[in-house]
């Protein structure tokens, strides 16, 4: 088939969300993972299209399928993590991992926290703290002490702000104390999620008063809490 016809060959493809086996087609058929050759090197790079764009495909549909449909597909997230050298879909088979319950979708979230990609780690952060398993908040708090990384210790403790608890809250209030403002102002932002305390995202000591049951001055607020009350 003529190159200039392949494209709108994959196109159709996609279009039609039921094309051979579903979404992952490309990823399982033309895939160096599923089979034991590559087609010819002219073909590799509609591949490439393909298979991005079918994994795209999967990351709006997940969430309506049943739950052996996503077991199925968990399968086949994991080994693109695993195996892919392109960040991008390593990234893309981490945010499918969203709507995915049970423990193979939180491993494979935990174990991107390791990814060699800061956009993949991103990645996990957000979609941890999507997870309601307490495994996701202790991985996250984990992260918010070891990681030397800045932008991924914000993204933890951003998405801490998505979970409840204990571990949650000492997370958040070791990094009040944190040097870095930046740091400190995310621990406040997602206290405010978690404790539902207007108590404002300027002054960390009112924070850590608040958390040890002690006296502490009122707070004017967040900046969207006090845009909010001028309305």
């Amino acid at each position: 088939m003529p190159r200039l016809l392949l494209f709108p060959v994959a196109l159709c493809c996609l279009a039609v969300c039921g094309c051979h086996d579903g979404p992952l087609y490309a990823l399982k058929h033309a895939n160096p993972y599923f089979v034991r050759e590559w087609k010819k090197d002219e073909a590799l790079g509609i591949t490439d299209f393909q298979r991005r764009k079918e994994l795209e495909l999967l990351v709006r549909t997940l969430p309506s399928m049943s739950a052996n449909e996503q077991a199925e597909y968990m399968v086949h997230l994991q080994q693109i993590l695993d195996k892919d050298p392109s960040p991008d879909m390593r990234h893309l088979a981490v945010r499918a991992s969203t709507s995915i319950s049970g423990p193979a979708a939180l491993s494979l979230a935990q174990q991107a926290l390791d990814d060699d990609s800061l956009k993949v780690r991103m990645a996990a952060c957000d979609v941890l703290g999507k997870r309601p398993e307490p495994e996701a908040a202790q991985s996250l708090a984990k992260l918010v002490g070891e990681s030397s990384n800045l932008d991924i210790r914000q993204a933890a403790l951003r998405a801490l702000g998505g979970h409840r608890g204990d571990v949650v809250k000492d997370s958040l209030k070791l990094a009040l104390d944190d040097r870095d403002p930046a740091i400190r102002m995310a621990a406040m932002q997602s206290l405010e999620q978690v404790t539902g305390e207007p108590l404002g995202t300027s002054d960390p000591d009112v924070w850590v008063a608040y958390l040890e049951g002690k006296p502490y001055e009122s707070n004017p607020g967040s900046f969207a809490e006090r845009m909010r009350s001028m309305f």
